[in-house]
């Protein structure tokens, strides 16, 4: 996929973890932040894309016992890697 790097697939696979691992705030709240830390060169707009495709994977691990497994990883690094797929030049911050 254009666009898409290794290091985009590894932050997107490290998501869960980074997820569960958050302090403070609601779930959306968490995301935002970690999208926002990793994806800085797309706009906004498209950031709350890929939140609003996260949240409903990632906020049940918020749950008591809940826990990451593989298939949580591979679910996120398949939506973030076809998100910046969908991504045009012109969607993402030049800096």
């Amino acid at each position: 996929m254009a666009g898409v790097s290794d290091h985009d697939l590894q932050l997107a696979r490290r998501l869960p973890d980074d997820f569960v691992a958050g302090s403070g705030g609601s779930a959306a709240h968490r995301l935002i932040e970690i999208v926002g830390e990793n994806w800085v060169r797309y706009q906004i707009k498209a950031r709350t894309e890929l939140v609003e495709a996260l949240l409903p994977i990632l906020e049940p691990l918020l749950k008591p016992g809940a826990r990451v497994s593989d298939r949580d990883r591979g679910v996120c690094e398949a939506i973030v890697a076809k998100w910046i797929g969908r991504q045009s030049p012109q969607t993402s911050n030049p800096d």
